[in-house]
Order: structure tokens, then sequence, then C-alpha cells
């Protein structure tokens, strides 16, 4: 891909994004502006069908295959950061209970109602185990429904173009790191406007979400790396947006919820960047050696995508 099309692409993503992201902000999170923020989230696959024919030959080669046999662990890894995070809360006694999602029986034997999440399996009386059987079903349905309705959006244009290209020109750690922070800024507005952050707006826009961004990228590019599609990374996204709609454990502040958060996400970030490295050296180790690029080749300004696009070349 040419640097005329990645700028294209950049620039078509965030002037669509920003755009739904401001319209969002000045007509409310909680009411009519929610529509504009799932509009936003189609911006990075709109960017990438626009920009021309090398970004939408790129995300065809990442979206033709389903991977299916890897949805189950992208469910699981997806999953990980807020369920890591819930548990952190709960060993240092930093969370409590969230009754107002989930109330308890009289005894504490089972749930005896379940409000503001819809449940699969009904949200009347329920004992331990069929509520576990009931969250997990309907946290599995959540997220496919949340992929198909607005992650796969995200997913087409951050690691179905940007990943691919980026990870060609600085290979595969560099450009999972340069994707992950251009991912996390592309949120700036919303951010910004306290849409996930209301005490500390900037601090939560320029450092706290980028890292969490970054870590995020780390689990996708591997399993896009191993899987070799972008559904089963949209499916680990939308799993994490969900669980994280739903938290069973509530932070009892700011700084245990924000830093909580922080440190799971350094913790798996730090899990996948080690599984990435691995994954280059194992590619590096595969590949015979080739003559030095070209001083415009690693420019990107008229190298020719390499036939097996996603696979670094000098990692």
């Amino acid at each position: 891909m040419d640097n005329k099309h990645l700028l294209r692409f950049l620039g078509l993503a965030f002037a669509i994004g920003w755009l739904c992201m401001g319209i969002a902000c000045a007509m409310g999170f909680e009411s009519n502006g929610r529509p504009w923020l799932l509009l936003a989230m189609w911006a990075p696959l709109a960017a990438a069908l626009l920009a021309g024919s090398q970004t939408r030959r790129t995300l065809w080669t990442k979206m033709r295959k389903a991977a299916w046999w890897f949805w189950p662990g992208a469910l699981a890894v997806g999953a990980s950061f807020a369920v890591g995070q819930q548990l952190l809360l709960t060993a240092l006694a930093e969370g409590h209970w969230n009754s107002s999602l989930l109330r308890l029986n009289a005894h504490g034997s089972g749930i005896d109602s379940i409000h503001h999440v819809l449940m699969v399996l009904g949200a009347g009386q329920q004992s331990w185990p069929f509520f576990a059987l009931n969250l997990l079903l309907s946290l599995s349905v959540g997220s496919v429904m949340t992929m198909a309705l607005g992650t796969i959006g995200e997913e087409g244009g951050w690691r179905g173009v940007l990943q691919i290209e980026l990870q060609r020109r600085f290979g595969l750690i560099k450009g999972t790191l340069l994707t992950g922070l251009i991912w996390g800024y592309w949120h700036l507005p919303i951010n910004l406007a306290g849409l996930n952050d209301v005490h500390h707006p900037v601090l939560e826009a320029l450092v706290i979400f980028p890292l969490l961004a970054v870590s995020m990228s780390l689990l996708l590019a591997w399993l896009l790396s191993r899987s070799g599609s972008i559904w089963p990374g949209a499916l680990a996204h939308s799993a994490n947006n969900t669980v994280y709609a739903c938290m069973i454990i509530s932070p009892v502040g700011w700084l245990a919820d924000q830093g909580t958060a922080v440190v799971v996400a350094i913790v798996i970030g730090g899990l996948f960047a080690w599984l990435l490295g691995k994954d280059a050296k194992r590619t590096s180790h595969s590949q015979p050696e080739s003559s030095p690029h070209h001083l415009s080749d690693c420019l990107g300004v008229v190298s020719p995508p390499p036939a097996t696009i996603g696979v670094p070349d000098a990692t």
C-alpha cells in the first residue's frame, strides 16, 4: 500500500469518526447521541472501503476468512480484561457486589432478580449454577450481536487495514504498538467529553485509554496473526465491551477502578507482546534471507504489498 492510500484511509477514518463522535457529544451519550456513537464505530471500515482499491484489497484478504475455530478462544481472551479486573478488585477488597444489576435473595443462595441486562434464560429468580450458565450464554450471544452491530466496523479498519500496513512497514511489534496508539487517540473526542471517565477526562483521553488500547491491540494482533482473519479479533473486542457493560463487581472509587484496569492491561498486554514476539521470531526464521530493501521500500512509497499480507518480512 502506498502513502497516498494510507493517509487517505487515516484521514477518512478520523474525519468520519470524529464527526459522528462530535454529534454524539452534542446530543448526549445517554439519549439521542447513542446511534451516532454506533455510527462512529463503522467509520474505520467505511474509510477502508472509500480510500481506494489498495485498502479494499487489504481489507478483503482478512474479511473473507471467518476462522470459526478461533471464536470460542476469542470470546475468552476478549473478556479477560474485565474478568481480570473484577478478580483483582475482589482480591484487594476494592470492589463490591453490583446490586443495581444483580439482586441477591434473602439467604444469599442465588439471584433474586436481574436488572438492566438482557439475559437469554430470563431475569427472574435463579440458583447460582443456573445463573452462571445464563450469564455465560448471555455474554456470548451479546458479544456476537455487538460484533455484528459495531466492533466489526472498527476492526475492519484498524486491524484489517492499518495493522496490516504498519506491521509490513515497521514489523509486528512496532506496527501493533503504533496501531494501538492511533486507535486509542481516535477516541479522543468522546473521552474528552467524559464517556469513559467523567472525573478525569483529560487524563483518560491522553494517557489511560491509549495505554488500554495498546494493550488490547497486542491481544487483537495476536488473534489476527494466528487466525489470518479479523473476525476473531472483532469478537474479542465485542466481548471486552460486553463484559465491561455488566460488571458484577463494582470498584469502590476512581483510583480502584482505573488502577486495577491499568494493572490488568499491563499484565495481559505483556503476555500477548511476548506471544507476538515468539510469532515474529518464528516467522523471520522460516523466511529465506533477502537483499536489503530500498529506502523507498522502507518508506512505503512504491513497494507493492507482499504476497502474504499481514506477515512481517523483516522482524
